[in-house]
């Protein structure tokens, strides 16, 4: 990935005139075959027009697996590659056969058995014969038949070399010790195995009120997922999967191919007929986990896998933790630690992301629900972006969620900051997740984009820009590319007008580069906890409603870790980790500790006057021995954090840098950070539909310079005492400011919309026509109802509506739409005034004299209207196209 730059280069203004590739979007670019050169040159050019930097080629379902690597297909990537450097485009190697890496296509297992997935299962009963019957892959099948035979061979799911690994005599309830748990697993073996199930036997009989566990893995004989325990599986991916792709780009690595993304590196989360107990899922096996357990759990395997199913009395929640970190450690190291190693021998960056079971939630597990995370690279944050050189994150549709402050919060644990954040749409409007939003408008993506950079993206990563747009009259999801995850950005009508998204984001984004965060809260990530009480805690939801209560109030935040906690200083009260100062920690319902020396620094902390929160259920259990109330908090709440909670935090916190005061009933979006000089920065956007009021005040009075993120110039810095800021519907703000030396009495107003004279407005109701395509025959139409109202529901494009515009008074004239769906160009007597991409649709006409002027207006709606008809997502309603509100035209005051 493109270097980011450092110290006075950030402050330099150029850099937000005109960002760099490290800040503009990129994108997923979808090969849904191999692509002809000439198509190549004419889709990255198109890329490279439309703002965005950095392109990631990714081969979908709909391209053969046999092209896949092929000879041709390294040829075209070649070739792209070559092109996309000529253009100045950063290429990122996207690492797999449409997602989840580590298979190569399938290409990973084959003449390699030994690498497909083994998985660890168990059953219990009262007798001495127990069976393993009906496993399946439960999200894989609802994802439907294509996404299974990508999958598994034949798109069968059968099993081979069934092997006892534990077996455990237990009471049926209440085991109060490990004590009580006897191993018998030399005593018990396979009688009967086949591709679906096989029978397991003890040689004795258990006695009354007893009941047999038993621990059975076995292979995947058709599933061409790996073994993600395993570094020879890891080896095997880059020999066939990753060094032909380098070898065949020779010298265009690194520049402009300078990384690799790897995307949800996961085997299959699969349940069958006798699971029970408290982990939700197989979990991984291979030879090294018995002995990786015991040492990290000081317990023998077979009784530390029954501590992960039923409780075994008070050694239940640490033998349960320290399973899983010793679990996930191996695995990291396995996959993550191989890549990582393989990356810097060939001089490239290695990032992407793992499953993040948020995704789309501000609940820690509220997005993957029918996953229990602990079996996959999907909990251990910290622990997994220590491997790589970039963060990066997934997230899901358009809303605010966890996965871009997780990402900052583990970067910045990392010695780096900020993140990549992937960005899919998945379906509303239908069950077919698949089929996507064609129904996607540039304003709500733009919203999207500013709210992610507030909470800790640097790039915007598209998912994605599509080869072709597939096939009409077929709703089959993923083989179509059409429902590919839909939508490829660059076949919706509003595409053209993509690089005024492009343009402000970034410079949104190096606009906050300059600066560190003002974070006064730190959330503890409760690693342990989750690890030992699993995704249905309460852990879970706590987090979200700290998060969600405290950026209500205004108040930014980060995670730190036990260890950013454990190699923490506390400085007048202060608590300095990871880059960043906190003047309080919160426990979200932390019941599990990893190591005394979280509770030390807590205690030191809070001895110093920093303030230590927590809620939900107390700490229990500190995993190296200590007792779990060593240490209480400043303040504890039995519920879920409340806004009068969070209100008395706050208020408990110590005031630094500018105050920002809210005046209006809703609040706006806000980043404030602050540079080593002395200098502070501010975001500020307002994502609603009505007008939001925030003023700014700094000690005595402070200088201030307004920075355009539309335009990239910088205004000349002045002195206030206050500023008001009024931000109109989807308006930003990006203002930097600095403490002056002397008291100033000026109070200052920022606010783009001109002054307009109401009594001036005329209402643009009448005598307006109407084209789909400026060669057809315009009909007259109605500017209070869309289009697709009128004769053109099937409709997704560019309309053209025109008016004879009759001045009767010399003046200056702006012209607003009050309603546009969704992107509007204006022409007046044949000259283009403007683009707009998002509210609000304003545009000025200059002085104009009297007389009849031709006006135009060239709007563009989604591709819903045309992808989605003759299939079951278009919906009862067509989506709302081009103007239903009649245009103003209002009179500038004198």
């Amino acid at each position: 990935m493109e270097q980011i730059p450092t110290g006075q280069d950030i402050g330099r203004r150029d850099l937000f005139e005109n960002p760099t590739a490290a800040f503009r979007p990129s994108a997923y670019w979808f090969w849904h075959s191999i692509p002809a050169e000439d198509v190549c040159h004419a889709q990255l050019a198109d890329f490279k027009q439309k703002g965005i930097g950095t392109i990631l080629i990714q081969a979908r379902l709909a391209m053969s697996r046999d092209d896949y690597l092929s000879p041709a297909y390294l040829d075209a990537y070649r070739v792209a590659a070559g092109i996309a450097g000529k253009l100045g485009l950063k290429l990122g190697i996207y690492d797999d056969y449409n997602w989840i890496s580590g298979h190569a296509g399938g290409r990973t297992v084959v003449d390699r058995d030994d690498l497909r997935e083994r998985h660890l299962f168990w059953s219990s009963s009262g007798g001495a014969r127990g069976e393993i019957s009906g496993i399946h892959p439960p999200f894989t099948r609802t994802m439907g038949p294509d996404i299974v035979a990508w999958q598994y061979e034949g798109s069968i799911v059968e099993w081979c070399e069934w092997t006892v690994e534990a077996a455990l005599l237990h009471p049926s309830v209440g085991i109060d010790s490990l004590d009580q748990v006897v191993d018998v697993t030399a005593r018990t073996s396979i009688i009967e195995s086949d591709g679906i199930s096989c029978t397991h036997a003890f040689d004795g009989v258990p006695a009354e009120g007893q009941v047999l566990t038993v621990f059975v893995s076995a292979r995947s004989r058709t599933s061409r997922l790996i073994n993600y325990l395993l570094p020879e599986a890891a080896e095997r991916f880059i020999e066939v999967g990753l060094d032909p792709l380098i070898e065949a780009l020779g010298a265009l690595v690194p520049d402009p191919v300078g990384f690799v993304f790897y995307d949800q590196p996961a085997a299959g989360f699969y349940k069958w007929s006798q699971i029970s107990g408290d982990l939700g899922n197989s979990l991984l096996y291979a030879p090294t986990l018995p002995d990786a357990v015991s040492r990290g759990t000081g317990e023998t395997f077979a009784r530390a896998l029954m501590a992960l199913v039923r409780g075994v009395g008070p050694e239940t929640l640490r033998l349960r933790a320290q399973f899983y970190a010793a679990y996930s450690a191996l695995m990291n190291e396995a996959f993550s630690g191989t890549l990582r190693r393989w990356a810097e021998g060939r001089g490239i960056v290695l990032t992407g992301h793992e499953i993040l079971p948020h995704v789309s939630s501000w609940s820690l597990n509220g997005g993957f629900t029918s996953i229990d995370p602990r079996v996959a690279l999907a909990v251990d944050f910290f622990g997994i972006d220590a491997y790589r050189h970039e963060t990066a994150v997934d997230s899901n549709n358009f809303v605010a969620q966890l996965a871009p402050k997780l990402g900052d919060s583990v970067a910045r644990s990392n010695g780096r900051s900020r993140c990549v954040v992937e960005t899919y749409a998945s379906a509303e409007r239908t069950p077919v997740r698949a089929a996507g939003q064609w129904e996607l408008t540039l304003e709500t993506m733009r919203a999207q984009a500013i709210r992610l950079h507030c909470l800790g993206s640097r790039q915007f990563l598209w998912h994605g820009v599509y080869q072709t747009d597939g096939r009409d009259d077929d709703p089959t999801p993923f083989s179509n590319p059409r429902f590919d995850f839909g939508p490829g950005i660059n076949f919706e009508p509003w595409w053209s007008y993509h690089d005024l998204f492009a343009e402000e984001t970034a410079r949104i984004s190096a606009f906050i580069e300059g600066a560190t965060p003002r974070t006064p809260v730190a959330i503890l990530y409760p690693l342990h906890t989750a690890f030992a009480e699993g995704p249905r805690h309460s852990h879970a939801t706590h987090i979200g409603a700290w998060c969600k209560g405290l950026l209500a109030e205004g108040c930014d935040f980060m995670f730190v870790s036990e260890a950013d906690l454990a190699t923490a200083t506390i400085e007048n009260g202060r608590l300095r980790a990871s880059g960043l100062v906190f003047d309080a920690v919160v426990l979200p319902s932390v019941t599990v500790l990893e190591t005394t020396k979280t509770l030390h620094t807590l205690a030191v902390f809070k001895a110093a006057g920093g303030a230590v929160w927590s809620s939900g259920e107390r700490l229990s259990t500190v995993c190296d021995g200590a007792a779990g109330r060593a240490v209480g908090p400043s303040i504890h709440l039995e519920g879920m954090p409340g806004k009068d909670d969070i209100t008395a935090l706050l208020q408990s916190l110590r005031s630094s840098g500018p105050d920002l005061a809210c005046h209006s009933a809703g609040r706006p979006w806000q980043w404030v950070g602050y540079e080593d000089a002395g200098w502070w920065r501010v975001v500020l956007f307002n994502d609603g539909a009505s007008h939001l009021i925030s003023e700014i005040s700094f000690g005595d009075g402070f200088a201030c310079e307004v920075w355009s993120a539309t335009t990239g110039d910088v205004g000349k810095a002045t002195a206030f005492s206050h500023l008001t800021v009024a931000l109109a519907p989807q308006e930003v703000q990006c203002i930097r400011l600095s403490k002056t030396t002397q008291k100033t009495t000026v109070r200052g107003h920022l606010e783009h919309q001109p002054l307009l004279a109401a009594p001036r407005a005329i209402s643009l109701v009448d005598g307006w026509s109407f084209a789909p395509d400026p060669d057809a025959g315009f009909v007259p139409i109605s500017v209070v109802a869309g289009w697709e109202t009128q004769g053109f529901a099937g409709f997704s494009g560019t309309g053209i509506y025109r008016l004879a515009l009759e001045i009767g008074d010399e003046a200056e004239w702006v012209l607003e739409l009050p309603e546009v769906h969704t992107v509007v160009a204006a022409l007046l007597d044949g000259r283009q005034i403007d683009r707009r991409g998002w509210r609000p649709y304003r545009f000025a006409l200059g002085r104009l004299l009297p007389g009849v002027h031709s006006l135009e207006l060239r709007v563009a709606n989604t591709a819903a209207n045309r992808y989605y008809i003759n299939t079951p997502y278009l919906g009862d309603t067509a989506d709302k196209s081009g103007l239903s509100a009649a245009p103003k035209l209002i009179q500038l005051a004198n």
